[in-house]
């Protein structure tokens, strides 16, 4: 009998398993409520999402002399029909609207032309005098490599909005078309053959189309949070490895080889010196590891038009990533790791708006997103692989986020292990060296 205790271990106590158990609990709980909660039901936490409107008609005067201007008709009624608690709905012209698609600040624009008007009165006149005519184009561009499953969301809005508007286009010209037959031709009443009926009753023919389409080898659009996400483990997973190799071959923790267990003399190195020390290996490393990632990511054939910014891009991140890491690790000791597995997987995969648009998260995910890491450097993968490696379209934000970790992370770190050692807080455990088996 071993009266709930290990084989000549210390007793099993509530405190033993009772920890672990609630800390994994809680983790993984948070985990599926961050996961779920913001792929579930993403149209009911919609805010602020933003998308342009382009009324590029310039009007038609009629026969009649009267001024037709259905672009203004029909701009203004999906301004006002629009949840703008949702939709960030903004008038802009073509010229405005592309720039800001082109530097993903838009998921999408919904284009009228020039000659709206100047169609659809022509498609009233040719129903009466059997004219041919064509039916107006409006343009709904999406911006997939922005986010891809915003386009869903804009073909959404503008399917439901521009039917509403084609609708009541068209029932006003069919107005227009029947009092006009009736009045041209009274013998023959005010009935309006079918298929012109029908054409008449959605007059307008919508086009959704991506504004830039998405280029082989980015992995529908994919491939900037991947790669984003390949950067934030790279500085944790790395970060976590070297203190522990660090760590053992400093006396600090023990070696586990299989069954082989090895208490290095004690170093006598100070916290601070310690720290530095897996500073300058992580950062040597953010350096080999950033120039792999290129390689890999070249040979399996992803567009690089920019290597040299993606390369500086991702040793800067790399790096930043591991000085906070292992800050939080020499501050707090075990308890940094939860701390470390929160701020840069738990919390920060969900909130990186990469395989959702953060506008289409709910709020405690939004919220999250304006200062997680892994959002900060997906935006500037992002406009490196896709938008021309532009400082504004997310580069911008993405190097001034990591300088500031970086310089935080070396601040915080400097200041807590000198204050350690000067209390005397040494990292001693006081026990020789020794090589023995581990416990089986």
């Amino acid at each position: 009998m071993t009266n709930g205790t290990g084989l000549g271990g210390r007793k099993a106590t509530p405190r033993l398993w009772l920890a672990p158990a609630v800390i994994v609990s809680v983790v993984m709980a948070v985990l599926a409520a961050l996961y779920l909660g913001g792929t579930v039901n993403s149209s009911d936490h919609l805010s602020a999402f933003p998308v342009a409107i382009v009324d590029a008609d310039t009007g038609v005067t009629t026969a009649s002399g009267q001024r037709a201007d259905v672009g203004r008709q029909i701009a203004g009624s999906l301004r006002e029909g629009i949840d703008h608690d949702k939709f960030d709905l903004r008038s802009l012209s073509l010229a405005e609207a592309k720039h800001e698609l082109g530097r993903a600040k838009l998921y999408g624009a919904i284009v009228l032309p020039p000659n709206l008007s100047r169609k659809l009165t022509a498609l009233a006149s040719g129903a009466v005098s059997g004219a041919a005519v064509e039916r107006p184009e409006i343009t709904v561009y999406t911006n997939p490599l922005a986010n891809t499953s915003s386009a869903s969301v804009v073909n959404t809005l503008a399917n439901r909005a521009l039917t509403r508007a084609d609708h009541a286009v068209g029932k006003e010209l069919l107005a227009k078309v029947t009092a006009a037959r009736a009045k041209a031709a009274p013998a023959h009443g005010r009935a309006v053959p079918g298929t012109t009926r029908l054409v008449l009753s959605a007059p307008m023919d919508v086009r959704v189309t991506p504004f830039q389409h998405v280029p082989d080898g980015t992995g529908n659009g994919l491939s900037a949070f991947y790669y984003a996400l390949l950067l934030v483990l790279a500085g944790f997973t790395g970060s976590l490895i070297v203190a522990n190799l660090v760590d053992a071959q400093l006396g600090f923790a023990p070696k586990e080889f299989g069954p082989r267990y090895r208490m290095e003399p004690h170093s006598g190195r100070s916290r601070l010196a310690t720290l530095a020390l897996k500073w300058g290996i992580m950062t040597g490393v953010a350096v080999v590891v950033a120039t792999v990632y290129l390689a890999i990511a070249d040979g399996l054939g992803m567009p690089l038009d920019h290597p040299w910014q993606l390369w500086g891009l991702s040793v800067l991140a790399i790096t930043a990533v591991a000085v906070v890491v292992q800050s939080i690790l020499a501050l707090l000791g075990s308890l940094g790791m939860v701390v470390n597995l929160f701020l840069f997987i738990v919390l920060s995969v969900p909130s990186a708006g990469g395989a959702a648009p953060l506008e289409a998260t709910p709020s405690v995910v939004r919220f999250l997103g304006t200062f997680e890491p892994l959002h900060q450097i997906y935006v500037g993968v992002r406009s490196v692989l896709y938008f021309g490696a532009v400082w504004d379209a997310g580069l911008g934000r993405a190097v001034t986020a990591a300088a500031a970790a970086l310089v935080l992370g070396l601040g915080a770190g400097v200041l807590g292990t000198l204050a350690y050692d000067r209390k005397g807080l040494a990292r001693h455990h006081g026990a020789p060296s020794m090589e023995l088996p581990a416990a089986a």
